[in-house]
C-alpha cells in the first residue's frame, strides 16, 4: 500500500514507474525468451546426442552379440567337436585345446558340452547346472536349432548350440557369456553419461548412474524382430547430467542479467527525462485547474502544446465558465439564483454609503401557485414561471435585476432609490403586469402575486437580513387577502418568525407522530343510532397540548405536509375502526377528509389499496370527504380522479355543500353518494331564512339526484326537528356527539352494546 500511495501523489512518479516497468517487462520477456530457446536448443541437441551415442553403442553390441553367437555356432561344426562325442580319446587330447582357443578374447564364463541326454562330457567349472532339467536345452536338442537366452539368475548371456552328426543331433554346447564385460567394453566414452541395460524394462546393468543428480533421457528401444536386442528383451537407456547441457543456458543468463541491468539503468535515466516532458505540460495545466478552481478567474488555456492537452485546457475553461454559470442562475428561467442575487446584494451595499440613496429589495410569490401545478401538471407551471421571469425582466430599468429564488418566488433588486415615491411606479407596472393574462399553451391564464418590499439601510443591512424582512413584507400581503404589496414593519418579524416555527414543529411532530385521531359520530335522527363517524385530526403537541386544525391545516396544506398527515390519520383510523368492527361494535361508515392535493399524489390510489389490505377494513365501510371548494377548482380532473377512487369500492361524500358555488352539470357528473350540509348554514336556520331556504334546497338537489344528505353543526333539537321535516335523517354535531379521541369513544361504544342476558 506504501507503493500506491507514494505514486498516486505524483504523476510524474508514476510515468517514471511505469516506463520503467515496460522496460523491467520487455528485459524479462526477452531474456525469457532467449533463455527458453537456448534452453530448447540444447535440450534437442542433447537428445540428438544421446540418440546417435545409443545407436552406435547398441550398434556395437548388437554386433558383439552376432559374433559371439554365430563362432558359438562354427564351434559345434567343428569336426573336433563332432569327433569328441562319439571318441573319448580324442575328446581328451583335442577338446581342451579347442575349448580353450575358442575362450579367447570371447568373455566367456563357461563353456560345457552335454550329450543327448543333457549329461556333461566336458566341463570347464567344477559345478554346472542340471542341463538336462532345462527346458530350453531339451528343446534345442530336440528341435536341432540354437537358442540363446538371459538367465534370471545373474543375466548372463547363455548361448546353446545342438552339435549334429550325420544331421543326427547327439548334444550341445553350452556356452555362458559374460555380458557385463561386453557392456563395459561397449561404454559411452562420456563421463557425463550413464547406461542402462534393460531387460523386459528391468534394468539389469548400470554405470555411471548418480540417483541423486537429474538427466536428460533417452531412450532406445530395438523393434527389428532379427534384432539380437529385441530377441532377448533388451532396450538401452543413456541419460545426461542436466546441468552440463544447461550450463550454457546459465551462461546466458548472466550476460543477459548484466546486459538487462545496464539497460535497465540507462532506461530508468532516460524514463525520467521523459517523464519530465510528458508530465510538465499537464502539471501545468493542474496547476491552472487548481488556481482556477479556487479563484473562479484564471483560465486553463492556453498551455502552448497544441494538442490534446491544450484542447482539454480549453474544455476546462468552458466547463468552468458553464458551472459558473449554472451555480449562479435558474435551469428553468435562466434569471440570476439565490447565490448570484446575494452576491449582488453584497456589491450593492459595499459602494452604497449608508447616507446616500439606497437600494429595495422585493420580494414576489405567486398566489395559489401549488394549484396551479396541481390541477394543470408541473410542465404547465413550469412553462408559466418562464414566462412570469421573461415579463419581470423586460419590464423592470436597466440598472435593475430580477432573480428566481426557487419554486414560485421572485426577488428582484431595485437601484438608486431616493424614497418610497421612486419604488411605487415599480411595484404598480408589476401589479399591472399580472392584472393581464398569460398565454400558456394556447390557453390565456390569469395569475396573480403578492410581493414584499425592504429597504437598505432602513430595514436591513446585510442580504440575509433584507431578504427576510422583505420575505415577512410579502407574507403580510397574503393575510391581507393577495394580489398587492407591502413594505416591511417590525412586526411583520415577528409573524414570519411564528410561522417559520410552525413549519418546523409541524415536521416533528409528523416525524414523532404527534397527530391524534379524534372521531365524530354521526347519527340517524329518528333513533339516534350510530350510522358512521368522521375522522378528525388533532396535534397533541408535548408543550401547547391540542392545537386546532384551524391553526395548522392551511400550512400544511401550502407547504404539502398535509400528504403526510392525511396519511397517518387514514392509517390510524382505519386500524382504529376495524378493530372496533371485531369488537362487535356497530359503528357504520368511517368518513376521512380527503385533500385535493392528498388526491393529486401520484400514489395515492396505491397507497388507499395498501392501507384496505393490511387494515383488513373493507372498502364498503370507508367514505371520502372532500369539500365542494376544491372540487370546483379543476372539476374536470376531480371527475376523473374521483371516479378511480370509486372504483376501488369506496363512497364519496361532498363536504361543506353549499359555500363552493358548484354547477349542477358538474354536481351530477361526481360519482358521489352523499352531500353533507355546512355547518354555516344549519348553526342559522332559525335565525337567516335564507340558510333555511339554501338548507331544504340542498335537500332537495340530494333527492333529486338519489343522494343521501347529512347536517354538519347540528347543536340544538330544533335544528334537528328542522332538518327531519325537510327530509333530513342524519346529522353531525354537539347535540349527539363532541369529538373524541379512541379511548374516550371506545367507552360510549361498549355502554350502547346491548347486555347478553
Amino acid at each position: 500500500m506504501s507503493l500506491f500511495k507514494f505514486l498516486n501523489k505524483s504523476i510524474k512518479r508514476r510515468v517514471v514507474f511505469l516506463i520503467s516497468s515496460l522496460l523491467v517487462l520487455s528485459m524479462t520477456v526477452i531474456t525469457l525468451f532467449v533463455v527458453s530457446v537456448v534452453h530448447n536448443s540444447m535440450s534437442q541437441q542433447t537428445s540428438a546426442l544421446l540418440g546417435n551415442k545409443s545407436n552406435a553403442i547398441h550398434t556395437r553390441i548388437e554386433q558383439r552379440l552376432l559374433y559371439l553367437i554365430e563362432n558359438t555356432a562354427l564351434l559345434t561344426k567343428n569336426e573336433l567337436m563332432i569327433n569328441a562325442l562319439t571318441d573319448a580319446d580324442g575328446r581328451k587330447r583335442y577338446l581342451p585345446s579347442l575349448v580353450e582357443n575358442f575362450m579367447l578374447g570371447k568373455d566367456v564364463l563357461s563353456l560345457n558340452i552335454v550329450d543327448f541326454d543333457g549329461k556333461p562330457i566336458f566341463k570347464t567349472q567344477d559345478k554346472i547346472p542340471l542341463y538336462n532339467e532345462s527346458e530350453k536345452l531339451r528343446n534345442a536338442l530336440a528341435m536341432g536349432k540354437m537358442d540363446y537366452y538371459i538367465q534370471e539368475e545373474d543375466y548372463e548371456l547363455v548361448v546353446v548350440s545342438p552339435i549334429e552328426y550325420y544331421s543326427t543331433t547327439q548334444g550341445a554346447a553350452i556356452v555362458v557369456f559374460d555380458l557385463s564385460k561386453i557392456l563395459d567394453n561397449n561404454l559411452p566414452d562420456d563421463k557425463n553419461i550413464y547406461l542402462h541395460l534393460l531387460k523386459d524394462a528391468k534394468t539389469i546393468y548400470s554405470y555411471n548412474f548418480d540417483q541423486g543428480l537429474e538427466y536428460q533421457v533417452n531412450h532406445h528401444d530395438v523393434y527389428d524382430h532379427t534384432s539380437i536386442f529385441y530377441q532377448l528383451g533388451l532396450s538401452l537407456e543413456l541419460g545426461m547430467d542436466s546441468k552440463v547441457y544447461t550450463a550454457p543456458v546459465s551462461e546466458v543468463i548472466d550476460k543477459l542479467i548484466m546486459l538487462g541491468f545496464v539497460f535497465i539503468t540507462i532506461g530508468i535515466l532516460s524514463a525520467t527525462l521523459l517523464a519530465q516532458s510528458i508530465t510538465k505540460p499537464i502539471l501545468k495545466l493542474y496547476k491552472r485547474v487548481t488556481v482556477s478552481g479556487s479563484s473562479g478567474e484564471n483560465f486553463c488555456s492556453p498551455l502552448g502544446t497544441e494538442d490534446e492537452l491544450e484542447a482539454l485546457a480549453k474544455a476546462f475553461d468552458k466547463r468552468t465558465l458553464m458551472l459558473q454559470y449554472q451555480a449562479e442562475h435558474d435551469a428553468l428561467t435562466t434569471l440570476p439564483n439565490r447565490v448570484l442575487f446575494i452576491d449582488r446584494l453584497r456589491e450593492n451595499i459595499k459602494k452604497t454609503p449608508r447616507h446616500q440613496p439606497g437600494f429595495a429589495v422585493l420580494f414576489l410569490d405567486l398566489d395559489h401557485f401549488k394549484e396551479v401545478n396541481d390541477s394543470f401538471g408541473h410542465d404547465f407551471g413550469d412553462e408559466l414561471l418562464l414566462s412570469i421571469g421573461k415579463y419581470l425582466a423586460d419590464s423592470l430599468r436597466e440598472s435593475d435585476s430580477v432573480a428566481r429564488m426557487g419554486g414560485d418566488e421572485f426577488t428582484i433588486l431595485l437601484n438608486d432609490v431616493e424614497n418610497i415615491n421612486t419604488i411605487v411606479p415599480i411595484l404598480e407596472k408589476i401589479m399591472l403586469l399580472f392584472s393581464k393574462p398569460f398565454s400558456i399553451q394556447h390557453h390565456e391564464f390569469y395569475i396573480t402575486c403578492s410581493l414584499g418590499v425592504a429597504i437598505y439601510p432602513i430595514n436591513g443591512d446585510t442580504p440575509e437580513l433584507l431578504l427576510k424582512n422583505a420575505d415577512a413584507a410579502m407574507y403580510k400581503a397574503k393575510e391581507e387577502g393577495r394580489n398587492n404589496y407591502k413594505f416591511y414593519t417590525d412586526d411583520m418579524t415577528e409573524k414570519a418568525y411564528d410561522r417559520i416555527m410552525l413549519e418546523k414543529e409541524l415536521r416533528q411532530a409528523i416525524a414523532n407522530r404527534e397527530f391524534e385521531v379524534y372521531y365524530q359520530p354521526q347519527v340517524n335522527m329518528e333513533d339516534e343510532s350510530i350510522v358512521g363517524m368522521e375522522a378528525l385530526v388533532r396535534w397533541n403537541h408535548p408543550q401547547k397540548g391540542l392545537i386546532s386544525p384551524n391553526d395548522f391545516i392551511p400550512l400544511a396544506e401550502e407547504t404539502r405536509l398535509i400528504i403526510d398527515i392525511d396519511r397517518q390519520v387514514m392509517s390510524d383510523a382505519m386500524h382504529q375502526f376495524q378493530k372496533w368492527i371485531r369488537d362487535g361494535y356497530r359503528v357504520g361508515i368511517l368518513s376521512i377528509n380527503l385533500s385535493m392535493i392528498q388526491l393529486n399524489h401520484k400514489d395515492f390510489l396505491s397507497f388507499v389499496q395498501e392501507m384496505l389490505s393490511v387494515s383488513k377494513l373493507s372498502a364498503d365501510n370507508v367514505m371520502f370527504e372532500v369539500t365542494e371548494t376544491q372540487v370546483m377548482k379543476n372539476p374536470e380532473n376531480a371527475i376523473i380522479l374521483l371516479h378511480q377512487l370509486k372504483a376501488l369500492g369506496i363512497s364519496l361524500s361532498v363536504d361543506d355543500f353549499g359555500t363552493g358555488h358548484s354547477s349542477l352539470s358538474y354536481l351530477k357528473q361526481l360519482p358521489i353518494d352523499k352531500l353533507k350540509i355546512d355547518q354555516s348554514f344549519t348553526r342559522d336556520i332559525f335565525i337567516d331564512e335564507n340558510d333555511a331556504e339554501l338548507t331544504r334546497a340542498i335537500i332537495s338537489i340530494a333527492k333529486s339526484l338519489r343522494l343521501d344528505v347529512i347536517a354538519e353543526g347540528v347543536e340544538t333539537r330544533e335544528q334537528g326537528v328542522f332538518l327531519m321535516d325537510n327530509g333530513c335523517m342524519q346529522a353531525q354535531g354537539y347535540l349527539y356527539y363532541k369529538p373524541q379521541n379512541a379511548q374516550a369513544l371506545s367507552e360510549i361504544l361498549r355502554a350502547k352494546m346491548p347486555s347478553v342476558s
